[in-house]
Protein backbone atom coordinates (compact mmCIF):
# COMPACT_ATOMS: atom_id res chain seq x y z
CA UNK A 1 0.00 0.00 0.00
CA UNK A 2 3.09 2.63 0.87
CA UNK A 3 5.77 2.98 -0.76
CA UNK A 4 9.00 2.82 0.68
CA UNK A 5 10.58 5.98 0.43
CA UNK A 6 14.06 6.30 -0.91
CA UNK A 7 16.59 7.94 1.50
CA UNK A 8 19.07 9.34 -1.33
CA UNK A 9 15.85 11.34 -3.04
CA UNK A 10 14.93 12.73 0.40
CA UNK A 11 18.50 13.97 0.55
CA UNK A 12 18.76 15.45 -2.99
CA UNK A 13 15.19 16.85 -2.48
CA UNK A 14 16.35 18.77 1.27
CA UNK A 15 20.12 19.76 -0.33
CA UNK A 16 17.91 21.59 -3.36
CA UNK A 17 15.28 23.02 -0.84
CA UNK A 18 18.29 24.48 0.90
CA UNK A 19 20.12 25.91 -2.34
CA UNK A 20 16.72 27.57 -3.78
CA UNK A 21 15.97 29.08 0.08
CA UNK A 22 19.99 30.48 -0.17
CA UNK A 23 19.43 31.85 -3.66
CA UNK A 24 16.67 33.96 -2.43
CA UNK A 25 18.05 35.57 0.00
CA UNK A 26 21.01 36.38 -1.55
CA UNK A 27 18.81 37.55 -4.26
CA UNK A 28 16.84 39.77 -1.98
CA UNK A 29 20.17 41.71 -0.74
CA UNK A 30 21.45 41.95 -4.27
CA UNK A 31 18.87 44.07 -4.98
CA UNK A 32 18.82 46.35 -8.18
CA UNK A 33 21.06 48.77 -9.59
CA UNK A 34 19.66 51.84 -10.74
CA UNK A 35 21.43 54.95 -11.88
CA UNK A 36 21.20 57.73 -10.12
CA UNK A 37 21.82 61.76 -10.74
CA UNK A 38 24.39 63.43 -8.26
CA UNK A 39 23.21 67.38 -8.99
CA UNK A 40 25.73 68.50 -6.30
CA UNK A 41 29.26 67.51 -4.60
CA UNK A 42 28.92 65.80 -1.47
CA UNK A 43 30.16 63.24 0.60
CA UNK A 44 29.01 60.03 1.41
CA UNK A 45 31.65 58.81 4.74
CA UNK A 46 34.96 60.28 3.61
CA UNK A 47 34.55 59.75 0.04
CA UNK A 48 34.01 62.47 -2.41
CA UNK A 49 31.01 62.18 -4.79
CA UNK A 50 30.93 64.38 -7.45
CA UNK A 51 28.23 65.68 -9.37
CA UNK A 52 27.66 63.12 -12.29
CA UNK A 53 25.55 59.64 -13.04
CA UNK A 54 26.33 56.71 -11.14
CA UNK A 55 24.90 53.33 -10.69
CA UNK A 56 24.16 52.52 -7.02
CA UNK A 57 23.30 48.98 -6.05
CA UNK A 58 20.19 49.25 -3.34
CA UNK A 59 19.50 45.49 -1.95
CA UNK A 60 15.78 45.13 -1.47
CA UNK A 61 16.07 45.77 2.59
CA UNK A 62 15.10 47.75 4.89
CA UNK A 63 18.09 48.62 6.47
CA UNK A 64 21.12 47.31 4.49
CA UNK A 65 24.17 48.60 2.47
CA UNK A 66 24.27 50.41 -0.81
CA UNK A 67 26.90 50.64 -3.35
CA UNK A 68 27.72 53.75 -5.17
CA UNK A 69 30.07 52.77 -8.15
CA UNK A 70 32.96 55.44 -9.21
CA UNK A 71 34.73 53.84 -11.75
CA UNK A 72 36.66 51.26 -10.37
CA UNK A 73 35.94 52.33 -7.13
CA UNK A 74 32.98 51.31 -4.50
CA UNK A 75 31.77 53.57 -1.91
CA UNK A 76 29.44 51.21 0.51
CA UNK A 77 27.12 53.48 2.80
CA UNK A 78 24.46 52.01 5.42
CA UNK A 79 21.09 53.26 4.78
CA UNK A 80 17.63 53.05 6.39
CA UNK A 81 14.70 52.77 3.97
CA UNK A 82 11.93 55.36 4.75
CA UNK A 83 8.48 54.80 2.81
CA UNK A 84 6.96 57.16 1.01
CA UNK A 85 3.55 57.92 -0.22
CA UNK A 86 4.13 58.11 -3.89
CA UNK A 87 7.28 57.47 -6.14
CA UNK A 88 9.49 60.31 -7.50
CA UNK A 89 9.40 61.73 -10.13
CA UNK A 90 13.30 62.77 -10.54
CA UNK A 91 16.48 61.87 -8.43
CA UNK A 92 16.20 63.70 -5.25
CA UNK A 93 18.94 63.74 -2.24
CA UNK A 94 19.16 66.03 0.63
CA UNK A 95 22.50 67.29 1.93
CA UNK A 96 24.08 68.54 5.61
CA UNK A 97 26.65 71.02 5.66
CA UNK A 98 30.01 70.44 7.33
CA UNK A 99 31.64 73.37 8.99
CA UNK A 100 34.67 73.46 6.28
CA UNK A 101 32.21 74.42 3.29
CA UNK A 102 31.62 70.74 2.02
CA UNK A 103 28.27 68.89 2.04
CA UNK A 104 27.79 65.28 3.27
CA UNK A 105 24.69 63.63 1.22
CA UNK A 106 22.17 62.85 3.90
CA UNK A 107 18.90 60.99 2.15
CA UNK A 108 18.93 59.45 -1.46
CA UNK A 109 15.37 59.03 -2.77
CA UNK A 110 15.86 57.49 -6.49
CA UNK A 111 13.66 58.65 -8.98
CA UNK A 112 10.73 55.97 -9.79
CA UNK A 113 10.84 54.65 -6.32
CA UNK A 114 7.96 54.26 -3.60
CA UNK A 115 11.43 54.97 -0.52
CA UNK A 116 14.10 57.21 0.64
CA UNK A 117 17.28 56.11 1.69
CA UNK A 118 18.55 57.15 5.40
CA UNK A 119 22.65 57.59 5.06
CA UNK A 120 24.60 56.85 8.35
CA UNK A 121 27.57 58.05 6.52
CA UNK A 122 30.32 56.45 7.54
CA UNK A 123 30.69 55.54 4.01
CA UNK A 124 33.88 53.14 2.68
CA UNK A 125 35.54 53.30 -0.74
CA UNK A 126 37.51 50.20 -1.70
CA UNK A 127 38.79 50.00 -4.70
CA UNK A 128 37.42 47.10 -7.45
Amino acid sequence: MFRRINREAVKKLMIGAVVVGLSAVIYAQKGDQQKINFYLDGKVGNEEIKRGIYPVSIPEVDQGALEIKLGKKVVTAQFTKRQNASAAEADKMTYRENGDGTRIIATITPRGRKYTLVLDNNGVAEQR
